[in-house]
């Protein structure tokens, strides 16, 4: 605009010419617009006509709003009058508007408009028929008991009342093998909510059929059907039943499926009491869930009496894909079960989670019947069951099934059956009578089971049993279980069972008097990473008892190893590089360089370099700390030790040696043993290296006694006594011989035959033993002939352990008990067995007083040099 570079004086009173843009100075008495001239005084006069003519509007519009206020009150109290307190008017809705169309939804029609009385006298059947048929999508059942045939719900139904009062109740007349609630066959997009289904067992006739009948809430071959919030309650059969028309005959088998099953069924917040067999249960169907459902106090009418299969929730024959969730049993005979009959294919894809059981008789029980004895065929359906975060809680006896065992959990005949997060709680003061508390047998394989807790079943036989027997089962997977002041045995795996992990555990026992931690009949096993505490035995396999429970593994096994060849089962290499092979069974490489090789049964090689090996054709061979050494050829029971470049060939001989040939001989050995003769034969000397100074034997006393250190003694024929003086002396009785001959170690000294110049008489024998291809043979061996006095059942005490056999020395520096008459470098003689100060130039030399004569022991010590005088 013109002003904007123009300076407009300061205080300038004026206005912009819109033609123009200039800005135009005008003084205080005139105002000039483009019509208009005006005065201040003609302003200010402009200014007060206007605000009087808007208070005049403002005084109009309040009386006015004061009339409209007090009408539109007497208009709203009017419609209180007409229409009653909102408040009481309980259909769902944020507005009246909202209300009262959910409300007309609700009634889109009332079965009382069809003649339904629900006065719990009247036969409403057919007010129930002509509203099921009126086309109508939405049957609402007001509060009340509506006694009934049974009702047939047919497609795009939803039939819903107002809660566990709406109760629909069969007549007393009513057919017992009827449903209360059925869906017409072929059904789809069903809903059923809010209601009670009562089968009524005060009907005249109670009597029940086979098959798929008396059921509080059936859904027969139908498809998306939604059960929400309804009470089933006194059924014949069961509470609920997702099924096909008809079941199997008995004369059917695991292949046959019925045709006509249900699908895409939820039953969600639904409760199930007083049936007579099954709470909820499924059968030929599949895509099933089951949510936030509570079943409980079967009371088994539908079984012999004492032999009630009762379950909580049950997926029986043929069904498939089925959720059940955030669900609970209470005090049936089976609180969750997968399973089917003999005469169908068993349950397959079935999923529980976050379920409980409380007083069952068996909270978790997976099996199929017809497929659990050795004599049974395989099940070839029972398959894939998946339990997560689910409790057992204190299952129990019970006169419904009296035959039946208090369990936590069982598996039997299902394949790939995974659990994890499992709590078996039992009740600590409760007789369980020796019954498991979790059991996986009849056949059951690939069975997984992770983060499980098992505490208070004290009078179990064991927490966890695996069974084994002709009708095992196996390939158990079992890893983080925790264990609580529970059974007397942990787990415990059966005979025959050779496909086990046990791994990460913690088990706490109670002291309890012949507990164990971990009972295996075998020890096929592999155990890793289980902790024990009081228990009596932490663990026990195969008969052989264990302070810990040791780390167990099985199967050819490669540990800390660049490279090398386990090829066997049972061969194993630990701790070595250079390519180490081991070829053969129960044979090992541990901590070698340079390929060694151990290629015969009952091989090892430990702690060797050089490429040291043992020969295929050997068994019991050892190669240990040594390097380029070989056990060569045939032969058994041979080992080299300690050695470089041996070779031993020899069998039942341990070697040492030295030799810088590149190729391992035997004529590098510088040290033989023979474990059959006992001989030591050495290329070097035999030095002692300890302080023990004489040579002695072992002698029996004459009067059966012990003969205390230090005395003389002589021959009495061939049994000793103290010496006096003028005895021919033998030797001193010593305990500080370096070499102590006669003692008879390991055997009574006559148990073989000798000649008469003591050496063994032998002979030859048939000797059988299984050979390293597994094979049992028989070869003459020439063996020392054993004495027929010989009993190797009687217990041998060694002479060393005896009072009456005495170490003798013989030879050498000897302590000898001295009398107050000897000094060192004096000559002494026996006299009372003591040695005494010789009057003559003979005796033994006293090398040194080694304890001063005292009267009070009557007695000092001397070394003393001994000869022999014989």
């Amino acid at each position: 605009m013109a002003f904007e570079n123009e300076l407009i004086p300061v205080n300038t009173l004026g206005v912009q010419d819109e033609e123009t843009g200039k800005w135009i100075p005008v003084d205080a008495v005139a105002l000039r617009s483009h019509t208009d001239r005006l005065t201040i005084d003609e302003i200010k006069d402009k200014f007060i006509e206007t605000y009087n003519e808007i208070l005049k509007v403002d005084k109009s519009l309040a009386e006015k709003i004061l009339l409209v206020d007090k009408s539109t009150k007497d208009e709203i109290n009017g419609m209180k009058n007409t229409i009653g307190n909102i408040d009481d008017f309980h259909a769902t809705g944020t507005n009246l508007v909202e209300k009262v169309i959910n409300s007309l939804i609700e009634r889109r029609v009332n079965v009382k408009d069809f003649g339904a009385k629900g006065d719990g006298v009247t036969n409403d059947q057919a007010a129930f028929e002509l509203a099921l048929s009126s086309s109508y999508s939405e049957i609402f059942v007001p509060e009340g008991t509506y006694l009934v045939m049974g009702l047939s719900i047919p497609s795009y139904t939803r039939l819903i009342g107002t809660g566990k009062s709406s109760i629909i109740k069969l007549h007393r007349s009513a057919d017992p093998k009827k449903d209360v609630i059925v869906t017409k066959p072929g059904a789809e997009y069903v809903q059923i909510e809010n209601l009670t289904a009562d089968w009524n067992r005060s009907k005249t006739n109670n009597t029940i059929g086979s098959g798929a009948n008396a059921t509080c809430v059936s859904i027969k071959k139908a498809k998306f059907v939604w059960i929400r919030n309804v009470y089933a309650e006194n059924a014949g059969l069961h509470g609920f039943d997702v099924t096909s028309p008809s079941y199997n005959k008995s004369t059917d088998n695991q292949t046959v499926y019925q045709t006509g099953g249900s699908s895409y069924v939820w039953i969600d917040n639904c409760v199930a009491s007083n049936f007579g067999d099954d709470g909820f249960t499924t059968h030929f169907s599949e895509y099933i869930f089951i949510t936030n459902c509570y079943s409980f106090d079967g009371n088994g009418s539908a079984h012999p009496s004492k032999a009630s299969n009762t379950n909580g929730f049950e997926v029986d024959d043929g069904s498939k894909n089925v959720w059940i969730g955030n669900c609970h049993s209470r005090k049936n005979a089976r609180g969750f079960e997968v399973k089917a009959h003999a005469s169908a294919p068993a349950a397959q894809n079935v999923n529980l989670s976050d379920c409980t059981s409380l007083n069952d008789i068996r909270s978790f029980d997976f099996r199929h019947i017809g497929h659990h004895l050795s004599t049974d065929p395989l099940s070839t359906t029972a398959r894939n069951i998946n339990v997560v975060n689910c409790f057992a809680i204190k299952p129990i006896y019970s006169t419904m099934y009296e035959g039946l065992s208090p369990k936590a959990l069982v598996v039997s005949a299902f394949v790939n059956v995974n659990i994890s997060n499992f709590h078996a709680i039992g009740d600590p003061s409760y007789d369980y009578k020796k019954t498991p508390a979790i059991a996986f047998q009849y056949k059951s394989r690939n069975i997984n089971v992770s983060n499980i807790t098992v505490k208070d079943f004290r009078t179990s036989d064991a927490d966890i049993y695996i069974y084994g027997g002709a009708q095992k089962t196996d390939y158990v997977n079992i890893s983080n279980v925790s264990i609580f002041e529970s059974a007397p045995i942990g787990i415990k795996v059966g005979s025959g069972v050779t496909n086990v992990n046990i791994s990460n555990g913690s088990l706490i026992g109670r002291n309890a008097a012949g507990s164990i931690g971990i009972y295996c009949y075998n020890n096929q096993a592999n155990i890793n990473s289980v902790n024990v505490e009081k228990y009596s035995t932490p663990s026990e396999m195969a008969g052989n008892k264990y302070t810990f429970i040791p780390n167990n593994f099985k199967n050819g096994t490669r540990i800390a190893t660049t490279s090398g060849y386990a090829k066997t089962k049972t061969s194993f290499i630990a701790a070595s590089t250079g390519g180490a092979q081991v070829t053969a069974e129960a044979a090992a490489v541990i901590a070698t360089t340079g390929g060694a090789k151990a290629r015969g049964v009952r091989n090892a090689v430990i702690a060797s370099s050089g490429g040291s090996n043992t020969s295929a054709e050997g068994s019991r061979s050892l190669v240990v700390a040594s390097n380029n050494s070989s056990i060569v050829g045939a032969g058994s029971s041979r080992v080299v030790i300690g050695s470089n470049g041996v070779a031993n060939k020899k069998d039942y001989t341990t070697t040492w040696g030295y030799g810088t040939s590149t190729t391992p001989l035997s004529s590098n050995i510088k040290l033989e043993i023979h474990s059959k003769s006992g001989n030591v034969t050495s290329a070097g000397q035999v030095k002692g290296g300890s302080t023990f100074s004489d040579y002695a034997e072992y002698f029996e006393s004459a009067d059966g006694k012990s003969i205390p250190s230090g005395y003389f003694v002589t021959l009495e024929n061939e049994k000793i006594k103290k010496a006096n003086l003028g005895d021919q002396v033998l030797g001193v009785i010593s305990e500080t011989a370096g070499i102590v001959l006669g003692e008879s170690t390991f055997n009574w000294q006559g148990r073989y035959v000798k000649n008469e110049f003591g050496g063994l008489i032998y002979e030859d024998v048939d000797v059988t033993f299984i050979n390293q291809e597994g094979i049992e043979v028989t070869e003459t061996r020439r063996v020392p002939k054993e004495n027929p006095y010989f009993n190797p059942e009687e217990e041998y005490v060694a002479r060393s352990e005896r009072p009456e056999w005495n170490v003798v020395g013989m030879f050498g520096q000897v302590h000898v008990r001295i009398d107050e008459t000897v000094q060192t470098g004096d000559k002494i003689v026996p006299k009372a067995g003591k040695g005494t100060k010789s009057t003559s130039n003979q005796g033994f030399h006293v090398m040194k007083v080694t304890t001063p004569f005292s009267k009070e022991r009557g007695f000092g010590v001397a070394v003393c040099l001994i000869t022999p005088q014989y």
